[in-house]
């Protein structure tokens, strides 16, 4: 709940997050939560990453199998 209100009142990047979440159709809060340090599960999620790194968002994305 405390995430949420973070993502809806203090997120500089909110339209980034919106756009990226439309284009690889996801919850832009999904999208937020990747960029703030939630493991990616599925390849969509990397793909979302690498879109956040492209867009310097985050610095890096790591890949652990």
């Amino acid at each position: 709940m405390l995430g949420f209100l973070r993502y809806m009142f203090f997120s500089g990047n909110k339209a980034v997050y919106r756009s990226i979440a439309r284009e690889f159709q996801t919850s832009s809060f999904r999208v937020y939560r990747l960029a703030h340090g939630k493991r990616a599960k599925t390849n969509k999620d990397y793909q979302i990453l690498k879109h956040l790194q492209k867009q310097e968002i985050i610095e890096g994305v790591l890949q652990v199998d």
